[in-house]
Formats: C-alpha cells, structure tokens, sequence
C-alpha cells in the first residue's frame, strides 16, 4: 500500500504543491510519511489543501470535539461545512468502516470530511490529518486531494510502563500519554510496584509514591485520548517491593527469599487483594487487571505448602485461581504471565529458544503436552493469558503454545518489547524484528491484542524507547512487510520532522553499537551491564616498570577503544546537525547526545592508560597528570547527563527507601541515589586514585 501511496503522490503532489515549495519529482514521494500507514488511499481529482487553509470545525450528526493537538487545537467551531473547514461528521454510514477505530477522511476543494461510527474513529482521523498537516507545513507543501479508509488490524495495542525502579515528573505522564496518542495507541498497562501510594497497605508505597488520586487524573486524561489504562500489580512471584518489608515475611513461600508469595495462605489474598482495590481506583477506566504471575521460582517450598501434597503447577493454578475470581467480581479482566504454564509443564524452553530445531520441539511437546492437557480443567475460563516473548516470536514452540490457547478456547494475547533488560538504550535496531514479526503473528492468529512492553530493570530513560514504540504502532496498526531500515527512516521523519528523514542521520544504530563496547570496556568477562553486581572484576592497571606489557595484553580493548572514538565522533555529529534542522522532540536528541558524551568515558580512559604504559620513563608523569585530570572531570561529565537526564526524571530513591532482595539483581535496583547508572566508572575511577597514590 506504501508503494502505491508514493508513486500516486509523485503525480499529483507534482500538481499540488504550494507555489512556494520547490521540489524534485523524484523526492516527492518523501513527503508524505504516515504512520501507523492507513489501510487504504487513494488520491482524488481536485484541488487538495495547504495546512494553514483550515481555520475551522464543523461537527456533524451527534459529533462531539475530540481532544485535538497543535495545529487543530485552537481552532473554532463552524456553524457548517464549507472551504476552509474540517467536519466531523459521527454516522452510521453503511461506507464507514465497521471498527470502533474505524474513520474515513476526504480532503478535497480546500476542505477536510472525517467521517466514523464512534468518537474513537473521529480522534483517530483527526490524528492522520495533524501528520499530513505537520508533513504539509514542515516542508511548505500542499496536502493533495485524496480520501483515506482506515482501521487497525488489532484492536487492543498496549504499551507497558513500568514505574519499579523509578519515577518521571507527574506532567511527562501526560506528555507521554499526548504521543502514544498521536500514534494510534489505545491502551497502557502500568506496572506500579511500590510507586503507588497505597491506602490499605500503605507501608509498601514509597514515600514519594505517585497518589491514588493523582494517578486516576492521569487515566482520566487518557481516557479522553482514547488510551485506557490497566494496572499490573506482581504477583505470585517477583513481589520483592512487598516481601521485603518486615511485616510481610511471614507470607513468603521460601522465608529466605523476598521474591514469591506463599499460595496457600490466606494473608496472601488479603494483601495481593487490597492492593489490587487501591491499583483499580488508580485506574478507574480500565477493563483489565494484570496480576503478574510469572518467573515465580520454586514453588512448594513453605510449610502450607509441604503439607497440602500439592504439585507445583496445582500451585500456581490455585493462586490464579483466585485472583481471577476477585477480578471478575470487580468486573476486570485478568491477565496472567504465562511461562509458568509452560515451565511446570516441561514445554518453555521450546517457546524461547530459537536454536532448537523442529524435530526437537516436537518430540517434547509430544512427550509433554499431556501434562497441559490433564489440567486443562485448572485454567480459569475468564482469564487472558499473555504469550510473552521478546526475542523470537515466529519459532515453533511458541506458535505450539498460542495454538494449544485456540484449541482449548482460552484467550491469548501477545507481548512484545521494546526494551527488556538493556542499558542506558535498548539494542537490536529497538528490537525491531521481534516486534514486527509478534504483530504479524497477532493479526493471523487473531489474538486478543499485543503489548509492547518497557521494562525498567536497568531504567533507561523513556525518551530511549520511542524508536521501537513507533515500530510498535506501525506494525501493531496495519502490518506491512516494512524493512528495517524503511521504518527507521519512518521514525525520523515523524519523530523529529522530514528533514531527518534521510539515513545520513540515523545515529541511534551507532549508539547502540557504540554501548556494546561501552558495556564491558572496563572488566574482565563480557557480561553485559544488565544485573548489579556485589564484586566488579576489574581490568588490572599497567605496571610502571613493564613497559607495553599492559597494552599487549589488552590490545583487543584498545582497539575497540579507538573504533569507539571513531562511532562518537560520527554520531556527535549527526546529532549536532539534527538538533539544527529538527521540528520536534529537541529533548530526545540532548538525552541522546549525553548518553554519547558518557559512553564514550571508558574508552578515552582506555588509551589515556595506552598512553601511559608505553610511555617513557621521564614521560610517564605527564600521561599520569593526564589520567588524573580525566578521572576527576567524571563529576562534571556525569552532572552534564543528569541536568539533561533529570529534567523528566527522578534521579534518586527517598532517604527511606528500602532496596529489594530481588534476586534478579537489577542493575537499577543497586543503589538508592544515581551511582549505580556508572557502577563501573566509579568502581574503576577509586582504583586509578589508589593505583596513583601507592606510585
């Protein structure tokens, strides 16, 4: 459809274009970039519009004002229809799609019809109309004659954000809402944690939590965007934020351990339950409630537990059991983490791992599936079981597992990610091809919708994440076999204007690689910066009296090093010339150009000690002032990332709070103020002063 949209623009754009424009016939099928891309266009004889003819709205039938942005938002109301006017017409139009989503819009002889069966489909209309006006007025052009009928592919597309580790200012919640908006995305599940000011349970809310009240005024606001918003309180497993305190030790499943709750006592449900009331009127308008349940451990381990019989997997049917009771009886949905189901039943490894072959996962499913099937009747009917994974949707064992759901008639949706456990910025092109494929799979297997998630275990700043979001919103909407490189240009054309469209500009990939070094510059293994380690394995500093045997023995580091500043450079670059020419998100490029000005501190450290190791002997004190002058600008290097960080960001825990046990050790979860963002940069920094001082 894309294609045809391009070659059909290049005529009667050709026509159309303002006077004052002046633009190529080949460039002109750059122009015009929407996204997510609507289902059908097809252009129309006619004179089209230029974005600042429209002066009005007119709304017709029983239409009420959606919630409209930028250029759209002041506009006034029109007693009719008429040049220079956008109606909004609600109807019942047997021609109008038949999705709640669903909109058709005419532009033509200097005016604009968007017509749709619900509110919904008006909002959404008026969304395609503000990217062509955007794309219109950004590059001084007209917007051709043209009618576009559009719909999503899948109705619930939902974008996780998870608050465990960290908190934004309260007003870049609704920013944030404002844009997932204007991509088409129609429901958020937030992960609370202890970042929610609990009422009956109110030990377990951090002391800066955001409040019940505050919070439902945020899914009031999104509500009127079109986004609803569902909580997610964890449970059975990963309840550190709750296990941890004191006065809730007894409810452990394992008493050494802060991370499961215990099943079979009744303490459990009466805690998991007040929270869920509390997560609820947080978000009034929410059709669901997650309950987490997945990673939960080993299970069978407390005394209830020992003395019920029960096997692992009656376990953990019986706490989703009862969860799933209490939802329905307050009209939510819930839905459940499924790999336990998978891994009590012997079958999750094949729904993960991409490197066993087909004969190997069928011969488990079939040794296995039995063990699903006999306790088909533990499942509870109302509950939605998300099918999550992150890296490898399409294999084999995964499809086994979504259609084991359709087969047995319970209800599936899909998981994606667009950061899981990465720092500072998620990786693989913004994880672009699990997202892609997950969506693809959605939309045949008819699922009960997708979630994107944002996990925050190494807390990289939201800002980070928008790339995959948009690739999110792009496939989720309308899947097309859209390449990679063709939705990054994509991305840069509506996230930061048109002018950044061309792949001269693409930085984010060279960030990426650039962290890959980053990441373990400065230690011994290659284990990424994912979990917060009590012990950090050092590098060794070079030895004053062994000329070049430092450098020899971590050449490898070297050169990385150099390739790093090589990766810095350009990137510094491109991002400097998009700051220059970009319409929009300026703060997502700074954050981005601080992120490149701290990765790159190991590598410059690297070949400042390069320097000084094949130094001679009446050099090496200038190379050493050189290495101590760099260690301690870190202070300054590092306020410089946290004054651009910090502008929508809470940097540090409160003087109260309690870190979790958590044995996944989240990189995040390290330390209560900021220091555990440059773990090895400081680990490193104190060893370079000692080494200096022993000289």
């Amino acid at each position: 459809m894309k294609f045809l949209l391009r070659s059909l623009l290049s005529m009667v754009l050709f026509c159309s274009i303002n006077a004052s424009a002046t633009v190529k016939t080949d460039s002109i099928s750059k122009h015009f970039k929407l996204l997510p891309a609507p289902q059908k266009i097809e252009l129309t004889p006619g004179k089209g519009i230029f974005y600042n003819d429209l002066q009005a709205i007119h709304l017709q039938g029983a239409a009420k004002r959606p919630v409209l942005y930028e250029l759209l938002k002041g506009l006034p109301l029109a007693d009719k229809k008429g040049k220079g006017i956008i109606t909004l017409n609600l109807s019942d139009d047997n021609n109008l799609p038949v999705s709640s989503e669903g909109y058709v819009l005419e532009i033509k002889d200097d005016q604009v019809i968007i017509g749709a069966k619900t509110q919904a489909g008006l909002f959404y209309g008026s969304q395609t109309l503000l990217q062509l006006m955007e794309d219109a007025r950004d590059q001084h052009i007209n917007i051709p004659s043209c009618t576009i009928t559009d719909y999503p592919n899948i109705a619930y597309r939902a974008v996780h954000v998870d608050l465990k580790h960290h908190l934004d200012a309260t007003y870049y919640y609704y920013d944030m809402i404002d844009r997932l908006a204007r991509i088409k995305i129609n429901a958020i599940i937030i992960e609370f944690e202890d970042k929610l000011r609990y009422r009956k349970a109110a030990s377990i809310g951090a002391s800066d939590a955001i409040s019940i009240e505050e919070f439902a005024a945020i899914s009031r606001y999104a509500q009127e965007r079109n986004i609803e918003i569902s909580p997610l309180v964890q449970g059975l497993g990963h309840a550190s934020f709750i296990l941890k305190h004191e006065q809730y030790k007894n409810l452990r499943e394992d008493k050494a351990s802060d991370w499961a709750f215990s099943p079979l006592d009744s303490g459990t449900y009466a805690l998991q339950f007040s929270l869920y009331e509390d997560a609820m009127a947080a978000t009034p308008n929410g059709k669901y409630l997650h309950v987490g349940g997945d990673e939960v451990g080993r299970l069978g381990m407390s005394t209830l537990s020992k003395q019920s019989g029960m096997k692992p997997f009656e376990l953990q049917m019986y706490w989703l059991n009862k969860v799933s009771e209490f939802a329905r009886q307050h009209n939510r949905i819930p839905i459940f983490w499924d790999d336990m189901v998978f891994n009590l039943a012997g079958l999750y490894q094949t729904t993960y791992d991409s490197k066993m072959n087909e004969e190997e996962v069928n011969k488990i499913w079939k040794s296995n599936k039995y063990k699903l099937d006999e306790n088909i009747h533990l499942f509870p009917k109302n509950c939605i079981y998300m099918r999550w994974n992150y890296n490898a949707p399409a294999i084999l064992g995964d499809i086994k597992a979504i259609d084991w759901y359709k087969s047995h008639n319970l209800t599936a949706m899909a998981a994606t990610a667009a950061q899981t456990s990465w720092a500072m910025l998620p990786r693989d092109h913004s994880n672009f091809q699990p997202i892609k494929d997950f969506c693809k799979i959605t939309d045949e297997k008819k699922l009960n919708g997708i979630l994107c998630t944002v996990w925050d275990d190494c807390s990289p700043h939201f800002e980070t994440v928008w790339r995959g979001l948009y690739h999110f919103a792009l496939f989720s909407w309308n899947y097309e076999d859209v390449q990679q490189e063709e939705a990054e240009t994509m991305f840069r054309h509506r996230f930061y204007g048109p002018a950044l469209s061309d792949t001269s500009f693409e930085f984010q990939d060279l960030l990426e690689q650039s962290l890959v070094f980053w990441e373990t510059a400065l230690i011994n293994n290659k284990s990424p910066r994912v979990h917060a380690l009590s012990n950090i394995d050092l590098i060794e500093l070079p030895d004053s009296k062994k000329n070049g045997i430092w450098s020899e023995k971590h050449k490898e580091k070297i050169t990385g090093a150099k390739e790093a500043i090589e990766h810095y450079n350009i990137i510094s670059s491109r991002i400097r010339k998009a700051v220059s020419i970009a319409n929009r998100n300026e703060y997502s490029l700074s954050l981005m150009n601080q992120i490149n000005e701290l990765q790159i501190y190991p590598a410059n450290l690297l070949l400042l000690l390069n320097d000084y190791d094949k130094a001679s002997m009446p050099n090496k004190k200038e190379k050493m002032r050189q290495i101590l002058e760099y260690v301690n600008n870190f202070d300054t290097i590092r306020k410089q990332f946290e004054d651009v960080f910090s502008k929508t960001r809470i940097l540090s825990e409160p003087d109260d709070y309690q870190l979790d046990s958590n044995y996944h050790h989240h990189l995040a979860n390290a330390t209560v103020n900021s220091d555990w963002m440059y773990l090895y940069e400081l680990a490193m920094n104190h060893k370079i002063l000692k080494w200096v001082s022993s000289l």
